[in-house]
């Protein structure tokens, strides 16, 4: 057959030679050092960073290094055609045109006739254009802009309703079969287009599901080589091998030919569709149909003629050993080719592993600089495939390979030795055309402010553009993969936005509901804040049970796409020291919300006591990166390793956090209460407990898109709240002014997400927030209640009046029974001796916890420390509370 001629190079030169060559000339990234009159030279490769790039002025396809593409590179000049090449009277096919040349590579002058523009309905309700292409009874099309695409839910093409093409094809234009011909079966027609651009007769199925049987038989008995070519993945490796049996029981020739990793068309757009390829893929076809492991042994061995090799077969892993002195000497002066039954005679295959293990990348913690290689294991049942990390000692001998595979597989074996491992080491870590690839693994689920990555265990945003997760378990980001190792966390892909419930949520749970979604809302971008502003607030959630706390928190967690979760609590049986510490450390851009973490019981004496958990440990959180934790490395040096904080804190229980004043100044409280309970707004309240994580979870994902124009309203907004909350008079402390006024930007702008969140919504809240800093003010002020009660039985047990007698007369004095220094302005209190007196007096007995947390706040007399003192009472060194009278 005579090839076509392959493009007409004069179709490209606006594309390639002068938009693509203006754009990498004039790329800051790339920064070519080298501009010459036929390459671009000595360029910074997006993937490595080293000046490996270069890329030929006459063939601008691909640049060279790791094969980056131009037409990746630069999207903007492929997709989106719509408004670049509008149709028009002259040419009502010109966006199919320039979609079909730009994006496809294609030479349209071979294809005049067989194709038009149309329009598409998406799912939106929007219209689309479209290239259209006549098939059957109807037609096929497929959307050309990316916007369009992804509008329509990711689904790229169609059929006209109401078609059919079972049992037929679309067949290029002007394609006859001949008697002898060469066939090729591909699923897409942009495969068939391809193959026949570049001299090869093809049909296009459609699916996978379908074939040309109308096609095949109207040609039968005409001696043509049918070559089932469909897509190289699970799909057509399921359908393949049965419609090649089909062939041949109809005795018609048959072979199959894969591609590989490439479609047809961008082996085609690449270049490289040429004889020779064809061959390999149809080599690559024999080695996926053979029959049994010593046909597959003896077809690698016709490649390459080693005397050991691994063969992999039907998802089991085989050694082939081939006596080839022997083998030689039987062959004589003959070829191994055409000799298949004298090479099975002098081969010996043995099952090495039940399954096929794949190095898929090098896991690398971006912390700890962990290594861990990421494999694929594929067994004979999928069923039991799986995907799992091995540890670098796992792949360093055959027994610890072995223990690893019954370790991390559902009855994974390997039965090889040291031979074996080192083949399939040297496939995994050597392989020129694959190299292996280094992923950065987060200890983490959320952003990393490193590549400005939201990264969550089923997809992921970056620059307000959700991504997914790859096949592989990571995302790719201009040719670098990351990934959570946190893979557990479940956090859903869940439905789109709908902001329809804001109503529902704003009558049942009024300005402190909107505070709190907005503070909610703010710690998706926490450290971007953070960065700006040094810190971001506490929140405190607090009030009488079934005040509807919990409740208010789930839906938030829904929001984000967490179901049956409401935060964690940081003592006693919720979470050990360790636990609650990585419990901190495994989110970032998120909420941690601390949960009951304020006891009460009654003591001995029938009083209440409420015992909290100690804020203030947690008071460093309050600042940007914060340290959490610092542990030593195991090394003979004095590294150590540190965890930072990198999400938000919040705290609901019954009563007030007890703090000192510097932690309660870094929290903004919204205290709930039952009083806007009532029965009409049960049905509200209901419809809201109804939605699950996945009617909700959208709400974060709509965030994540919104992130600049959301941030931009955020520091828009700031100084004019702080501003205010500055001028209030009761307010003096410029932390709670700064705290508060975060969370008013953060509501001005979430408002922007909620069309029925009006101004007069954010006023409101403004004017709440104010007394709540107020508040806030007032609380950082006042004595501890432990503390007040203490200071109050002091001064009412301490003076006693002494009446004296002596020479100079009568007089009264006032003795201090319970202060034991005798420096001036300095108290000293020994608690012991404090309890036996308040027990000999009648007075409340305030138990050692209660002092040993309220007295270091105390603001009555201020606490310089506790230590050992001379007592002028006792006369003997005691161990006391020394406090400084103002």
């Amino acid at each position: 057959m005579t090839p076509r001629k392959k493009l007409d190079q004069k179709v490209f030169d606006d594309i390639y030679h002068k938009e693509v060559i203006e754009a990498l000339e004039h790329d800051g990234d790339l920064d070519f050092k080298d501009i010459g009159k036929t390459y671009l030279q000595k360029g910074t490769c997006p993937k490595c960073g080293e000046r490996t790039l270069y890329i030929a002025r006459d063939k601008p396809y691909q640049l060279k290094c790791n094969r980056l593409k131009t037409r990746e590179r630069y999207r903007h000049l492929f997709e989106n055609l719509s408004e670049r090449f509008p149709k028009t009277e002259e040419n009502p096919n010109a966006t199919a045109d320039a979609y079909l040349q730009r994006n496809r590579g294609f030479d349209i002058s071979q294809l005049t006739g067989c194709y038009t523009q149309g329009r598409r309905k998406l799912k939106d309700g929007q219209w689309a254009d479209t290239v259209r292409f006549p098939l059957c009874n109807g037609h096929w099309e497929r959307l050309i802009d990316a916007t369009a695409v992804k509008a329509n839910a990711n689904i790229k093409a169609g059929i006209k309703k109401g078609m059919t093409y079972l049992g037929n094809g679309w067949l290029p234009p002007g394609l006859k079969i001949n008697r002898s011909d060469r066939l090729y079966i591909v699923e897409g027609i942009f495969h068939a287009i391809a193959l026949h651009l570049a001299g090869f007769k093809a049909i296009a199925s459609i699916s996978a599901n379908n074939f040309p049987w109308a096609l095949i038989e109207a040609n039968k008995g005409k001696s043509i080589t049918w070559v089932i070519s469909l897509d190289d993945d699970a799909a057509g490796h399921l359908m393949i091998p049965k419609y090649l049996r089909q062939l041949r029981d109809q005795n018609e020739i048959a072979w199959v030919a894969l591609a590989g990793e490439r479609d047809w068309d961008d082996v085609y757009r690449d270049g490289d569709l040429d004889q020779a390829f064809m061959a390999e893929a149809e080599y690559r076809g024999r080695l996926f149909t053979a029959e049994n492991t010593t046909k597959l042994a003896y077809l690698m061995y016709l490649r390459r003629q080693a005397a050991f090799f691994l063969i992999e077969f039907r998802n089991r892993l085989y050694s082939a050993k081939v006596n080839q002195a022997e083998l030689s000497k039987d062959l004589g002066e003959e070829k191994v080719e055409g000799n298949r039954e004298t090479f099975t005679k002098h081969v010996k295959i043995k099952q090495v592993a039940n399954c096929i293990p794949n190095l898929e990348y090098l896991e690398k913690d971006i912390v700890t600089s962990e290594q861990r290689y990421f494999f694929d294991f594929q067994f004979p049942d999928k069923s039991r495939s799986c995907k799992a990390p091995l540890a670098p000692n796992a792949i360093t001998d055959p027994r610890g390979f072995a223990r690893s595979l019954l370790e991390h597989t559902p009855g994974g074996n390997f039965e090889g030795g040291e031979a074996v491992l080192a083949m399939l080491k040297n496939k995994w870590l050597n392989d020129e055309h694959r190299p292996v690839r280094t992923v950065r693994s987060l200890p983490f689920v959320g952003y990393d402010d490193t590549t400005g990555l939201y990264c969550y265990p089923t997809f992921g945003f970056h620059q307000s553009k959700e991504l997914p997760v790859n096949s592989h378990g990571f995302i790719d980001i201009g040719g670098n993969g990351i990934k959570t190792s946190l893979a557990n966390f479940k956090l859903e892909r869940c439905q789109e936005f709908n902001p329809e419930w804001f109503e529902d949520f704003l009558a049942v749970n009024g300005l402190n509901g909107l505070a709190i979604l907005s503070w909610w809302t703010a710690t998706y971008f926490v450290q971007q804040i953070g960065e700006k502003q040094a810190s971001f607030p506490f929140l405190e959630f607090t009030g009488q049970p079934g005040a509807g706390k919990s409740t208010l928190l789930r839906f938030l967690w829904r929001l984000t796409g967490r179901e049956n979760h409401e935060g964690i609590q940081p003592s006693g049986a919720g979470a050990t020291l360790i636990g609650l510490s990585r419990t901190l450390a495994e989110v970032s851009n998120l909420p941690v919300m601390l949960i009951e973490s304020d006891k009460e019981h009654i003591d001995s004496q029938g009083r209440k006591v409420v015992v909290q958990f100690h804020f203030d440990e947690f008071k460093r959180l309050f600042d940007y990166h914060a340290t959490l934790r610092v542990t030593g490395v195991k090394t003979a040096g004095n590294e150590t390793r540190t965890t930072y904080w990198r999400g938000a804190l919040g705290i609901s229980q019954n009563n007030s956090v007890d703090a000192s004043e510097a932690t309660l100044s870094r929290i903004v409280e919204l205290h709930a209460t039952k009083d806007h309970h009532s029965l009409a707004l049960k049905p509200r309240a209901d419809r809201l407990k109804s939605m699950s994580a996945q009617d909700l979870g959208g709400y974060m994902r709509r965030c994540l898109g919104f992130e600049q124009q959301w941030l931009a309203r955020f520091f828009d907004a700031f100084p004019r709240y702080e501003q205010r909350l500055q001028a209030v008079p009761a307010i003096k402390e410029a932390r709670i002014a700064l705290c508060h006024a975060q969370v008013l930007a953060a509501a001005y702008a979430t408002q922007a997400l909620f069309p029925a969140w009006s101004d007069a919504d954010t006023e409101n809240l403004a004017k709440h927030l104010e007394l709540r800093a107020i508040a806030r003010q007032q609380r950082c002020r006042s004595e501890h209640p432990d503390a007040a009660t203490f200071w109050q039985i002091y001064h009412y047990l301490n003076e006693r009046v002494v009446t004296i007698t002596d020479s100079n007369g009568t007089r009264e004095e006032i003795h201090e029974t319970l202060n034991h220094s005798n420096e001036r302005g300095v108290v000293a209190i020994n608690i012991e001796h404090f309890q036996e007196a308040c027990r000999k007096a009648g007075q409340e007995v305030l138990t050692r916890a209660q002092l040993q947390r309220a007295l270091p706040q105390s603001t009555t007399y201020k606490f310089v420390e506790t230590k050992k003192a001379y007592s002028r009472i006792e006369r003997r060194t005691i161990n006391c509370w020394v406090f400084k009278k103002p």
